[in-house]
């Protein structure tokens, strides 16, 4: 115990191999068990995951689950950490835009402030870049609008 620490096996795990050894078990490597194995998290999965998001992005947990046969947090991590998506309106979007995405969003807003400084466009004044409420013509005191 001294020489292992808080890394020692536990007396009862001792127990265990020593029935083991005595029953035959020579082996050190775990036995195969039954059920579906815990790591589900694997590039097979991953990728059907992405197929069946492509193929119909309002898919629930539960019909993933159902139909990949794995569990349900191992999904919740192939959507969140592997394919950077989340639930928006009941569809799946992307966490964080691309390099792509975020280029062609910088190009669309250099074209429209553009169009705005030589007159030929106001649209820029119609762009929602966040969320936001405006209530134009709107006095708290009387509720008039």
């Amino acid at each position: 115990m001294a020489a292992w620490g808080d890394q020692a096996p536990s007396d009862r795990t001792i127990l265990n191999w020593f029935d083991g050894y005595e029953r035959g078990k020579l082996a050190v490597s775990d036995s195969p068990r039954s059920g579906r194995p815990r790591a589900a998290v694997t590039d097979e999965t991953i990728d059907a995951v992405r197929l069946m998001i492509d193929d119909d992005p309002h898919l629930t947990y539960q019909q993933i689950e159902c139909s990949l046969e794995i569990y349900s947090p191992a999904i919740y991590s192939i959507l969140r950490d592997h394919l950077k998506l989340r639930k928006v309106c009941a569809r799946w979007v992307p966490h964080l835009l691309t390099t792509d995405q975020k280029r062609l969003r910088v190009q669309f807003c250099h074209e429209s402030l553009k169009r705005f400084e030589q007159g030929r466009s106001w649209r820029v004044f119609d762009i929602v870049t966040g969320d936001e409420s405006w209530f134009h013509h709107y006095d708290p005191e009387t509720k008039e609008q």
